[in-house]
């Protein structure tokens, strides 16, 4: 098919369809609203600290929490290894004055 065969069809398409009219303020409505349209910045110091500044707080929050349960866990680590000591201490104490007992006889 020739190319102006396509545009005289479309054109003869175009002349059987209804008439639009279009309100004399038309151009001026679309120009206005184009300009009025927000356009987001690319980079912003305001769009970076809005999201900067939770994600650090949340961050610091997080890694605050770890250490405190980490600090936890060592204390009572600590503490679990002292009562180990003494226990192994009464155990071995215990043996000796039953070794003592024996040697006596």
């Amino acid at each position: 098919m020739d190319k102006d065969q396509e545009n005289d069809a479309l054109w003869e398409l175009l002349g059987r369809a209804r008439p639009v009219e279009v309100s004399p303020y038309f151009a001026r409505r679309v120009v206005g609203a184009i300009r009025n349209e927000q356009k987001l910045p690319r980079f912003s110091i305001g769009i970076l600290l809005r999201w900067l500044i939770p994600t650090a707080a949340l961050a610091g929050l997080v890694l605050g929490w770890l250490s405190y349960q980490n600090q936890e866990q060592d204390v009572f680590d600590a503490d679990f290894n002292r009562t180990a000591d003494l226990q192994s201490l009464v155990t071995s104490e215990d043996s000796f004055l039953w070794v003592e007992e024996d040697s006596a006889l």
